[in-house]
């Protein structure tokens, strides 16, 4: 990343802290000839996540991500592709940009009725299996672990992400509960691409694009016309989480502006984000986030240097940073994760520095 700017610490974005009301809910719109848009709800702050139909125009059928599968959206999702025509076991293949719940709830269930084959990133498939699936809990202990020697210690039912915060907190929606493991696919119908290789679905060819920051190994597709399909790579007015966890690769927040400058000048001509409307303006878009990852490193800068000798921890950045928006718990772990990344990019860099004192991390500026 550039050099961190001085004084222009915003504290714009937030890590999924918009405003809890009621899921809404939207019939499938069809953005352009033979691509069909779902907005599928979420019992959380995000409300929202993007699945998307392609139809080649020569009958092959495309979908892109899958949900976080509770029951109320598979229903809307269902009920969506039946209102223009498309059953489940229709579909000629899958694909899963990463490998986070929201994006993978629906994947088995859609794979086994219609025996598709399901395209991820190479690597993302380990994260699929290893993070979520039967085997999970070393991963997801050294996560309560990591968070607890910086600051934030859950109990035992608030530290697995798979039970939502709207379940854990007496929410009177009882699909708030989410499944103590996911449905993943069966490992025999995945298919892993490499970064640059080509794709070809039906009539149209794809170029995977390896983009990691919002998750180590995210895939974006650049279609041969210029439809870009982003996953969570790029999100408009909001921004995408970018955390560090245990499992993570060394630097995020590296990556995601590597990442950023990787796609900012493609052919593009329209971008399909995981949550949201579509981008017509990649470039500003792109340059947008660019600006709020740096002034978000600049405000944690200048917190950690607040604290003069004494230092401080994590959960007191997250909590300094993101206040009255952390409503939920997964809205504490979104903000514990995101501003982590930032301290050790900061700590990587020299602006910061870390020492154990017992059971805690604490953090110093330096004098750069």
């Amino acid at each position: 990343m550039p050099e961190l700017p001085p004084d222009s610490v915003q504290n714009q974005g937030a890590p999924a802290s918009h405003a809890h009301r009621e899921p809404h809910y939207e019939p499938p719109v069809e953005i352009e000839q033979g691509l069909w848009a779902f907005s599928l709800p979420l019992p959380f702050a995000l409300r929202q996540v993007n699945v998307y139909l392609i139809n080649d125009g020569a009958g092959h059928l495309t979908l892109v991500d899958a949900g976080l599968g509770l029951p109320r959206e598979e229903a809307t999702l269902r009920e969506g592709m039946a209102r223009i025509g498309v059953a489940p076991e229709a579909l000629d293949a899958i694909v899963l940009t990463h490998a986070h719940p929201d994006h993978i709830g629906l994947a088995r269930a859609f794979q086994e009725a219609s025996g598709a084959p399901v395209y991820m990133l190479e690597r993302e498939d380990e994260r699929l299996f290893n993070v979520w699936g039967e085997n999970s809990g070393a991963a997801l202990k050294a996560v309560t672990r990591s968070f607890a020697e910086n600051g934030m210690v859950l109990e035992e039912a608030q530290s697995d992400p798979r039970v939502s915060g709207a379940a854990r907190e007496g929410s009177a929606n009882a699909e708030g509960q989410r499944r103590a493991v996911f449905p993943i696919p069966p490992r025999e119908s995945i298919t892993t691409l490499t970064d640059g290789e080509t794709l070809k679905l039906g009539r149209w060819r794809y170029q995977a694009i390896w983009t990691p920051g919002h998750s180590d190994y995210h895939l974006c597709l650049l279609r041969e016309d210029g439809l870009f399909i982003a996953g969570d790579h790029i999100l408009p007015s909001i921004t995408p989480n970018i955390g560090l966890y245990p499992y993570s690769r060394l630097d995020p927040l590296l990556d995601y502006d590597e990442s950023l400058l990787k796609v900012r000048d493609l052919s593009t001509r329209l971008t399909l984000p995981g949550h949201r409307a579509p981008i017509v303006d990649l470039v500003a878009r792109v340059n947008e986030l660019r600006a709020h990852q740096r002034n978000r490193s600049a405000a944690v800068h200048t917190l950690v240097a607040a604290a003069s000798e004494e230092g401080t921890i994590a959960g007191d950045v997250a909590a300094a940073l993101f206040g009255a928006r952390l409503r939920t718990v997964d809205d504490r772990r979104f903000a514990m994760a995101e501003t982590l990344a930032h301290l050790e990019h900061l700590r990587l860099r020299g602006y910061v520095r870390r020492e154990r004192r017992e059971n805690l991390y604490v953090y110093f500026a330096t004098r750069r």
